[in-house]
């Protein structure tokens, strides 16, 4: 329990007080500052696939099944991601669901995530990524992050155990890839390179994502397999 509270200190570079995070107590999320809450993530970096080197035999499908949505998208220059603008969650579900569908080579996948605008707009995000070379590591344990607009936004550290090993490969990963745009993958949701807040990557101790709207937080904060808080004694 010692080791636990001086992990927590580190991730937390505030006087708040450090108390359990029950997310079993209510209907909704209750989103606290100064709590760690028990996840069960799946946390990648993929590097996002480039027009260029695409297999090209397949970019004229897939351009096709981006553009038939007739909804407004930004398109990421040589990158093979899309911003479809102002959309519900059920246009959302619809876009996802028929582009998904459209195969792709051997070695990419197509990958979908959410991004709130500050008038609550949601803005679909769509990336084809490599396969190949990703870097991986379990996430048990989580926070909130305010942003610059007072939202709630994902907080984590790599340092989830004694070991600083995930940290220094995510490090090293990242400045391998550092000419590359990457996206976040947790538990199957992307995170554009906009939304992922790392000042100084080299020295980085932890990782914020912003822009995430309230239903995501819902999935990735209140999992079902552990009503029980996580206690941490002060």
């Amino acid at each position: 329990m010692q080791k636990t509270f001086y992990i927590i200190l580190f991730l937390f570079s505030t006087t708040l007080s450090i108390k359990a995070a029950n997310v079993g107590e209510s209907d909704s999320l209750d989103i606290y500052y100064d709590r760690l809450y028990a996840v069960n993530w799946t946390f990648n970096v993929f590097p996002v696939a480039n027009i260029y080197t695409f297999p090209q035999e397949s970019i004229d499908k897939v351009v096709d099944a981006m553009q038939s949505t007739h909804q407004e998208f930004l398109f990421g220059g040589n990158d093979m991601l899309c911003y479809y603008l102002d959309t519900y969650p059920q246009e959302a579900q619809i876009i996802k669901d028929n582009i998904g569908k459209v195969d792709l080579p051997d070695g990419y996948k197509w990958g979908f995530g959410l991004c709130e605008k500050e008038n609550q707009k949601l803005t679909l995000i769509i990336a084809i990524y490599e396969l190949k070379s990703p870097f991986s590591a379990p996430i048990k344990h989580a926070f909130f992050e305010k942003d610059s607009f007072g939202k709630p936004s994902i907080g984590f550290s790599l340092l989830q155990g004694e070991s600083e090993e995930p940290l220094k490969k995510y490090r090293k990963y990242w400045m391998q890839h550092k000419n590359n745009a990457l996206v976040i993958e947790i538990n199957g949701w992307i995170f554009a390179p906009t939304q992922i807040n790392q000042l100084d990557i080299p020295n980085a101790k932890y990782i914020t994502i912003s822009n995430v709207p309230l239903c995501i937080l819902e999935k990735l904060y209140r999992p079902p397999f552990n009503p029980t808080p996580v206690i941490i004694v002060e």
